[in-house]
């Protein structure tokens, strides 16, 4: 299953982040979205910073679920090969942006989903140790109600010299720079910075619908 970058464009302030639209072939895209796990598969993080359900490989249930179901297990497999985090980085720094070298890349893989009514990520820098993170739509077109909100915010500080936590800064310290809107058949890939904050909603839906996204980490290893 190929990912489809050759139509990537990046921002580049206040952090290098892009988007690629289509990403998947529309055969293999639908076919990945009507199986994708149920959300009583995903267990509930829930806290001051989240309200979301995500299903990760360290966790009871994952590799089960592609065992059973052999697109996704493929896609995995694709993407957990030691050759997938190089083709991200030589495809991002074909775009002008640069990335430190490490002796070892590992891609890390999540399934995600976040109710239209009140779901959240609290503003965020990841760790130094994510050097990409790719998030991808699962939805079929026309699913979801823009205006419940559940866009990527790219958020810069008000206050560059304060001190700010990630999961625990509210919203008011920062204004927002731009919003990936959530569309199907997307990907948005961003660079890890010192200055990459960024979250989702909180949104303000009214039904039962689901905001699905699979998260890919691109993890530098130094030591």
């Amino acid at each position: 299953m190929q990912l489809l970058f050759n139509n990537a464009i990046f921002r580049h302030e206040p952090y290098p982040i892009g988007l690629a639209r289509p990403i998947f072939d529309t055969e293999s895209y639908m076919a990945l979205v009507d199986s994708f796990p149920p959300i009583d598969l995903l267990p509930h993080w829930g806290g001051e910073g989240y309200h979301k359900y995500a299903l990760n490989e360290r966790m009871p249930g994952y590799h089960e679920y592609l065992a059973e179901h052999p697109l996704w297990w493929a896609f995995h497999t694709s993407v957990k090969d030691k050759k997938f985090p190089e083709h991200i980085i030589s495809m991002i720094r074909s775009h002008g942006i640069d990335i430190a070298p490490s002796p070892k890349w590992t891609t890390r893989f999540e399934f995600a989903a976040m109710p239209a009514e009140g779901g959240k990520i609290a503003p965020h820098n990841d760790l130094p140790s994510k050097a990409v993170t790719l998030v991808f739509s699962i939805l079929k077109p026309g699913e979801w109600d823009i205006s419940a909100g559940g866009g990527l915010d790219v958020l810069e500080p008000l206050d560059p010299k304060e001190e700010l936590r990630s999961y625990h800064a509210p919203l008011e310290k920062f204004r927002k720079a731009h919003t990936f809107e959530y569309h199907s058949n997307q990907c948005v890939i961003f660079v890890r910075s010192e200055n990459s904050w960024h979250s989702v909603g909180p949104m303000i839906g009214t039904d039962r619908r689901m905001r699905r996204t699979i998260t890919l980490n691109i993890e530098r290893h130094d030591a």
